[in-house]
Order: C-alpha cells, then structure tokens, then sequence
C-alpha cells in the first residue's frame, strides 16, 4: 500500500491543513480522502456537489469563505437558494432550470451574475456548469456545480468590444473623410479643368501653360511680362458692315444670338486652317497665323481662312434671310505677341503689321478680301487676286492693295496630285 512519505509530516508524524489532518498511519484510501479534501477547499473557484434535486451536499471551502458562510448553514438546502444566486429571481429561475435539465443527464453551462462579498453588495460574473454524475447502472445521482469568476475576462472582453468599436467608429469617420476628401479631391480636378478650359480659351495653350507656372500673377506686385517676337506672321481682320444700325432694332438677346453664331462658325473655320484666334471687339473679328507656333505656311492659312469665312457668311445670309456683308483686310510681317495685365488676362498682338491689317479691313470694300503687297507675295500663283491698286490708309500711307478672289484651280489640282 502506498503511502505519504515520511519526510512530508514533521513530529509527531502529523500535519494539519485548516480541519483536515494528514497522519502517516492512514491507510491509502484515507489518504486520498484528506487529500481530496484539502484540494477541494483549497481550489479559488467554485466546486461542490448536489443531489439530483439540487439540494447542496458539498462545497469547496473557499468558494464558502468567499461569500462568507458556513457549509452548516446551507447543507440540505436548494443551491439556488444560497446567498450566491440572490441576485434576481430570473437568475434563480434559470438556475432551478438548470438543474433540472442536468438530472434528466444533460450537461448544461451558462454564465451568471451572483455576488461575491460577505455583505453581498459585490458581484461578479461566474462561467457556471452542472454536470450529471452516474452510478454504475448510467443512473443520474450527482449533479457537479463549478463555477469560475470570469468577470476581469467579461471586462476585458467588454474593454476590447468598446475599443473596437472605437477602432470602427474611427475607421468609418476616416472612411467618411477619405470619402469626402475623395470627393473634394474630383470637385477640384473638376474645377481645374473647368479653369484650364477657360484659360485656353482665352489663351493660346502654350502661353497658358507659361501663364499656370507663374506664381508672380496671383503675388503682390507687378507681373513679368509675357511677349514674344515673331518675324513672320499673318493677320486678319475681319468686320460686318454697318452691323449697328442693322442690329439697332434687336433686343440684346438677339444681337448676342446672331454674333454668336457668326464668330463660332468663324472659330471652328480657324481651327481647321490653322490659326490662332485673338479676339472680338464688338462686331469685328482678329486672328493670326504663324503664332504662337510659327508656321511656314502663315499667309496661306490666312488665305484659305479668308476665303471660308466669306462662304460661310453667304449661307448664313441664305440660312436666316439676312443680307449682311463682311470686309476683311490682311497683311503679312513681324509682330509682338504676348500677355499685358494681372487680371482678365489677353493675348495680343502689336506692330506696325497689325496696324496695316486693320486698315485693309477698315479701307477694303464690303464684301471683299483685301491684302497687303507683302501677303500678295507671300501667296503666289495658289490663289487669284484682283488689282486694287494704291490706296491711302490713315496714319500709315499710300498702300498698294489686292482684292482676294478665290483658289487657283491649277494650283489646287497639282497639291491634290501631289
């Protein structure tokens, strides 16, 4: 028979454990008993034993000592009656529930709130379990109550619920944020394209590109200037013949209509030759070749551009019954091109060039296209000119003018050949 070393127990060959005793004389069984005993008492959660009923017949001392009771005050009693579960009638009604489902053999567990202090003012929440223990024909006759205080791991568990809610409250605003800054982000993009489609509406692309890396226009002070030379350029100027005493009787809606669908039709004319639309002053019309990319090719652009626009007001007359006539005056040679101004910016052309292509429109005759000997030149056989002859053009001189009258047939068929 095994027994407890003799080194374990002092003299008198004792050893004593709150109520239980150990001696070195108990037989095995005994041994064990004590042992149980002690291991029992000692365990810090919940142990103890019931009937089938759920009368108490056992519990660990410590679990007694921590409620502060005495096993003689509660052996024989119904375990939901204990000082434990007063706590609420709900938790003693499921307690009672419990019972009886674990002595009909089922293993049951849940967690419960039962106070923990001799005054029962503190609570604690308790992982509770009942198993059935049988005899050896499978019959229920025990039930085993445990119980473990799980109410620092409910509060750690409710700490990292709050926490990650926190986390996920703060992750939606961060979302929401990205989101807004998202959106934010494309109004922007939006509005930057809206401004560079402004901008190069008034500006030629590559001066507005300068412009955008300027910081000096929106700084305090007076801006570098913009301006370029240009030693071969070609210029036209285009008006509608006493377009104010026939617009004197239309409302303003309606003169803004019909310039409108003039000068757009004129824009869409320049970008398919080539030129760079400058600007429009009332009923008049300014654009350029040769700038601010300079081209070979500038007088002949301004030609064929010439030439459209004249085919293009004849079926607007045709198309809304008006009978309106158009000058145009161009001219060939160096200009000054660039942006003046901090604010409304526009990109203008000066020299005496532009101001000799103003007067081939303002001395040329309605309906016709007027050019300078130099365009003339310029030109050569690839169109046909009418001889005007010299005229006298205020502030400049005597000029010798051609009238613009169409394609050259030849001409045109050996490009197409080409």
């Amino acid at each position: 028979m095994a027994t407890i070393h003799r080194r374990v127990f002092p003299d008198p060959l004792e050893l004593r454990v709150r109520d239980v005793t150990l001696s070195a004389s108990d037989d095995f069984q005994t041994q064990r008993d004590k042992l149980a005993r002690i291991m029992l008492d000692a365990m810090y959660q919940f142990v103890g034993l019931l009937d089938v009923h759920g009368t108490m017949l056992e519990i660990n001392r410590a679990a007694l000592e921590a409620i502060g009771i005495r096993m003689d005050d509660i052996r024989g009693k119904p375990f939901w009656e204990a000082r434990w579960w007063v706590v609420s009638p709900e938790t003693q009604a499921l307690l009672r529930e419990m019972i009886q489902r674990a002595s009909q053999g089922e293993f049951v567990r849940c967690d419960f709130e039962n106070y923990v202090q001799p005054e029962g003012e503190e609570t604690i929440i308790v992982d509770f379990s009942l198993l059935p223990i049988r005899d050896s024909n499978g019959n229920v006759v025990f039930l085993l109550p445990e119980g473990r205080n799980i109410t620092e791991k409910k509060r750690a568990e409710a700490a990292l619920a709050r926490k990650n809610e926190e986390l996920q409250a703060s992750w939606e605003l961060i979302r929401r944020q990205h989101d807004e800054l998202r959106s934010l982000y494309d109004r922007l993009l939006a509005e930057q394209e809206l401004s560079e489609r402004l901008l190069l509406n008034l500006l030629p692309c590559s001066i507005a590109e300068r412009l955008k890396a300027r910081p000096d226009l929106i700084a305090s002070g007076d801006p570098e200037l913009i301006a370029d030379s240009f030693p071969d350029v070609t210029v036209l100027f285009a008006d509608i013949v006493a377009f104010t005493r026939f617009s004197a009787g239309m409302s303003p809606e309606q003169l803004v209509a019909v310039l409108n669908e003039i000068f757009t039709e004129f824009d869409t004319i320049a970008d398919h030759r080539g030129l760079e639309k400058i600007k429009t002053i009332g009923d008049a019309y300014m654009a350029a070749a040769g700038l601010p990319e300079p081209a070979p090719d500038h007088a002949v652009r301004a030609a064929q551009m010439a030439l459209d626009m004249t085919e293009a007001f004849m079926h607007f007359n045709r198309r809304t019954g008006f009978n309106l006539q158009m000058r145009i005056g161009i001219n060939s040679g160096p200009v000054v091109a660039g942006v003046i101004g901090k604010r409304k910016f526009i990109y203008d052309l000066w020299g005496a060039a532009v101001n000799i292509a103003s007067r081939m429109e303002s001395h040329g005759v309605a309906g016709r296209v007027q050019v300078t000997d130099a365009t003339r030149r310029l030109l050569g056989e690839s169109f046909l000119f009418e001889e005007r002859g010299a005229i006298e053009a205020k502030g400049i001189g005597t000029l010798h003018t051609w009238f613009l009258t169409g394609r050259n047939p030849a001409c045109q068929a050996d490009a197409m050949a080409r």
